[in-house]
C-alpha cells in the first residue's frame, strides 16, 4: 500500500464519522496502571529530528548541528537510506562521512538514532543480483530505482542486509553519541507490498511444512477438493497470483500471513544482530499505524523496545475534495488518533515514539497545503495525548532533489527558517517541560475496538458486497466510540479483556476458539460485548464454519443467523424497541438476520423477506451482556445505538463542543489532561475538578478557553 491509498482508506472512513455531533465530540481517560519496560527506563527525552547529512553538503553539518542545538532538538535518526555511501562496492564499507556527521552532533549535544538501509539498496546490488527483486501480485517483476522494491524472503538480499547492518553495528557500537537503532524504514509501504516470486514461493512451502506438517492436513483446512486442487506435494502449492478465477480463501489467508511472518523474520535477521553487537542501545523500526493492511503490527514490534510511528495529518488535505460529503476537521482528528490508538495497542499499552511528524507541507507528487498556525503543535500534542513519549519531526532540511523535494522540513530549500520552526521550537520546548513522568504515563482504556488482521485479510479475499470495507468499520465504530471519553485500546481478543467495561467487534468474521473463551470469559465476568454483522462466519483456515452463525459465540449471543444478505437496491429499514426506541434506521450494505435463543430483541427489520425479524439483541450471559447489531447502520444511527448501549454499562458520554477532544495519561497518583481543538474556531469546554495549568501552575475555573487549533494540558491538582 503507497502513501496515497493510506489516506484514501483513512478518508473514506473519516467521512462517515462526524455525521452526527454525538460521534463528533470525543474524549478519553484513563486510569494508573503503571509501564513496567526497562527499555523505556533508560531512554532521555527524544524530540528530535529527522536528518540526511548523506543528502546535506559537508560543510553545513557544523550549522546545521548548532542550528538544532538552539532549537532545543536532543537527537536526530540518521542513515536509513545511505546504503551506496556506506558501502559504495560490494564488502568495501566506508563510515568515514557518517563518523564526521555523528561527531558533530555529539559534539553539541544531540543522540543519534542510526538506521539501517535495507528499504532502499545501491545500484550495483540489484544489478549483481537481479533475483532480489520483488514481483508484485501480477506477476510483474519491480524495476530498481526508488525504495520498496525488493523480496523480504530471498536469502541474498538477507545476507546483504545483515552484512551492512552487522559492519554498521561493529563501528558504531561504542560511539559517542548513539543511543539507538531504526531497523529499515516503513515495511511494505510502497506500490507493490506483497512479493510473489519464484523465492517466496519457496518460504511459503517451508513456512506451510512448519504449520501444517503434511499436504493432507492443508488439502483438509483449505478444502482443495473444490476446482480440482487435491495437492498431493508441498511442492505444488502456488502463490495467489491471477489464475482465471479468485484463489482458494485459504491460501490466499495463509499467504497474507506468510508474507507478514517474512517481513518480521526479515527485521528479526538484523534485529539478532543488534542485540548481540550493541546491547545498549534501543532497536525500533517505523510505519504508520493502523490503516494497513499487509502486516500484523503486533507480530513485528513484539521484539523490538517500543513502537516508532508516521505522522502526517496533513496528507489528508490532498484527497478531501474526493470524498463526499468533505469530512470535517474533527473526522481527521479521529482518524489520527486511531492511527495513535493502534501504535500504542501493539506493544499493550506502552508509550511509543512518533519517528516522523509532519513540519510543513508534505508529499510526492502531490503534496499537502502548509498547516494552518498552530496545527503543527496541536499534532504533536495529539499523539503525546494517546500514549507518545517522543517526537522526531520530518525533516530538519528540505531535499532540493530526489522524489521527496516537494517534502517540506523546518529549513526551506534556500535554508531559511520554515512557517512552522518557531512553532515547532515553541513545541519542543513545552513537551520537554512535562518531564519523563508524564511522557512515560499510562493511557488506560475502558472500551476496547477488536481489530484483528486475520479477520481484515479474510473480509478483503471475500468481502460479499463490494461497499463492505474492514477499515471504514473500524474507523466508523472508533469514531462512534469515542464520544464516550472513556478510552479505546485496539486488541485483537486473544488475551486477558477483564481491564475493559466494554468490548465492541464490528466484522469480526474469523473468530478462533481461544477469542471466543476470551469474550466468553468477559462477558461471563461482567463485561458487555458488542458485536456487528459477519460475526464467527470462518474459522482460523478461512472455512466456513459448520455449525449455526455466530458459530462459537452463539451460546453468548443467544442468538443464530436466520439468513445473511448483502443489500444493494432493495430498501431495508430497522425499527427499535425497548432501551433502543428511537426513530427507524436504514440498513446498507448488510443485514444479518436474527434468531433469539434467549435474546431479548432491541430492533427488528421492516422492510423485503424479513420483514419483523430481529435485526439487533441482547442476551444476559453470566454476569454480563452480548448485544449483536446485524443491521449495518449509517454513522448517526449507530452512534445513537452505540452510546444508548454504552451507557447502559456505565459508559457515559462527555459533552464537548464538536471537534474538541480530551484525553488523559495517568502515572504515580498524577495525571495529565490534554484539551486539543481541532477546529479553526475558538471553543470553550465545560470541565469538573481542581486542575492547574502545566505550564504555568495557575488555578484553572470552568469553562477553559482553547484558541483555534489550541492546546491545553491540564495537571490533576489533588
Amino acid at each position: 500500500m503507497n502513501r496515497r491509498q493510506f489516506v484514501v482508506i483513512g478518508s473514506a472512513g473519516a467521512a462517515s464519522l462526524f455525521v452526527s455531533k454525538n460521534a463528533a465530540a470525543f474524549a478519553h481517560t484513563a486510569t494508573d496502571n503503571p509501564i513496567s519496560n526497562p527499555a523505556l527506563d533508560r531512554l532521555p527525552l527524544l524530540f528530535g529530528v529527522d536528518y540526511y547529512p548523506d543528502q546535506t553538503p559537508e560543510k553545513l553539518w557544523e550549522e546545521d548541528a548548532a542550528a538544532m542545538a538552539a532549537a532545543g532538538v536532543t537527537n536526530v535518526r540518521i542513515a536509513e537510506f545511505a546504503w551506496a555511501l556506506m558501502e559504495p562496492e560490494e564488502g568495501h564499507f566506508d563510515f568515514r562521512w557518517l563518523e564526521r556527521a555523528v561527531g558533530i552532533l555529539h559534539a553539541h549535544g544531540i543522540a543519534v538514532i542510526l538506521g539501517t538501509p535495507s528499504a532502499a539498496p545501491p545500484p550495483w546490488l540489484t544489478q549483481k543480483y537481479p533475483e532480489v527483486l520483488m514481483v508484485n501480485d501480477h506477476g510483474m517483476t519491480l524495476s530498481p530505482g526508488a525504495r520498496r522494491f525488493t523480496c523480504p524472503t530471498n536469502a541474498t538480499y538477507r545476507r546483504l542486509s545483515v552484512a551492512v547492518a552487522t559492519q554498521m553495528a561493529q563501528h558504531f557500537a561504542s560511539t559517542p553519541g548513539v543511543i539507538g537503532w531504526q531497523i529499515d524504514n516503513e515495511f511494505t509501504l510502497g506500490d507493490s507490498a506483497r512479493c510473489y516470486c519464484r523465492y517466496c514461493r519457496e518460504g511459503f512451502e517451508g513456512w506451510l511444512r512448519a504449520k501444517y506438517t503434511s499436504f493432507d492436513a492443508i488439502n483438509q483446512a483449505w478444502g482443495t477438493v473444490f476446482w480440482s486442487n487435491t495437492y498431493t506435494d508441498f511442492s505444488q502449492i502456488p502463490v495467489p497470483l491471477p489464475s482465471g478465477a479468485p484463489p482458494n480463501p485459504g491460501l490466499a489467508l495463509d499467504y497474507n500471513r506468510y508474507q507478514s511472518d517474512a517481513n518480521a523474520s526479515f527485521l528479526q535477521d538484523q534485529l539478532t544482530v543488534l542485540r548481540k553487537l550493541c546491547p545498549s542501545h534501543f532497536v525500533t523500526t517505523n510505519n504508520v499505524g493502523g490503516l494497513i493492511d499487509h502486516l500484523n503490527l503486533r507480530d513485528l514490534y513484539r521484539n523490538l523496545d517500543f513502537v516508532a510511528s508516521d505522522n502526517y495529518p496533513g496528507f489528508f488535505a490532498i484527497y478531501e475534495a474526493d470524498a463526499s460529503p468533505t469530512p470535517p476537521p474533527e473526522a481527521l482528528a479521529a482518524t489520527v488518533a486511531f492511527s495513535h490508538d493502534f501504535m500504542r495497542s501493539a506493544k499493550d499499552g506502552e508509550p511509543f515514539l512518533i519517528m516522523e511528524e509532519q513540519t510543513g507541507k508534505s508529499g510526492q507528487p502531490y503534496f499537502s497545503p502548509q498547516p494552518h498556525p498552530g496545527q503543527l503543535r496541536l499534532w504533536s500534542y495529539q499523539a503525546v495525548a494517546h500514549g507518545a513519549m517522543g517526537i522526531n519531526y520530518f525533516r530538519w532540511d528540505t531535499a532540493d532533489f530526489g522524489a521527496e523535494e516537494y517534502w517540506h522540513g523546518l529549513l526551506r530549500h534556500d535554508r531559511s527558517r520554515s512557517p512552522g520552526f518557531d512553532e515547532v521550537q515553541q513545541t519542543i520546548r513545552e513537551l520537554k517541560s512535562l518531564g519523563p513522568e508524564a511522557l512515560h504515563a499510562r493511557y488506560n482504556a475502558d472500551l476496547a475496538l477488536c481489530f484483528d488482521v486475520d479477520s481484515w485479510w479474510a473480509l478483503n479475499i471475500q468481502p460479499g458486497q463490494p461497499h463492505l470495507k474492514y477499515p471504514t468499520e473500524m474507523l466508523t465504530w472508533y469514531g462512534v466510540m469515542g464520544a464516550s471519553h472513556a478510552g479505546i485500546d485496539l486488541v485483537d481478543a486473544t488475551s486477558d479483556l477483564s481491564r475493559y467495561k466494554v468490548l465492541c467487534a464490528p466484522v469480526m468474521y474469523i473468530v478462533t476458539a481461544q477469542q471466543a473463551d476470551r469474550i466468553r470469559a468477559f462477558v461471563k465476568g461482567g463485561g458487555t460485548f458488542i458485536a456487528g454483522f459477519r460475526l464467527g462466519v470462518k474459522d482460523e483456515h478461512s472455512r466456513i464454519v459448520d455449525t449455526p452463525l455466530p458459530g462459537l459465540l452463539r451460546d453468548v449471543m443467544g442468538a443464530e443467523l436466520l439468513d445473511y444478505q448483502p443489500i444493494y437496491t432493495e430498501k431495508q429499514s430497522v425499527q427499535f424497541s425497548g432501551e433502543l426506541t428511537g426513530p427507524d434506521a436504514d440498513c446498507r450494505i448488510w443485514a444479518d438476520i436474527l434468531t433469539p435463543r434467549g435474546a431479548d430483541v432491541l430492533a427488528t427489520y421492516t422492510g423485503g423477506d424479513h420483514s419483523g425479524k430481529a435485526a439487533i439483541t441482547v442476551n444476559h450471559y453470566g454476569q454480563g451482556k452480548a448485544i449483536y447489531i446485524g443491521a449495518h447502520l449509517e454513522a448517526p444511527d449507530l452512534a445513537r445505538v452505540l452510546l444508548t448501549l454504552m451507557a447502559m454499562s456505565g459508559v457515559t458520554p462527555l459533552k464537548l463542543p464538536t471537534g474538541v477532544e480530551w484525553t488523559t495519561r495517568t502515572a504515580g497518583g498524577r495525571s495529565w489532561t490534554y484539551l486539543l481543538n481541532h477546529t479553526s474556531t475558538a471553543q470553550s469546554a465545560e470541565i469538573s475538578g481542581n486542575y492547574r495549568d502545566a505550564f504555568d501552575s495557575s488555578a484553572l475555573t470552568s469553562p477553559v478557553s482553547l484558541e483555534p487549533y489550541g492546546v491545553r494540558v491540564l495537571v490533576s491538582a489533588g
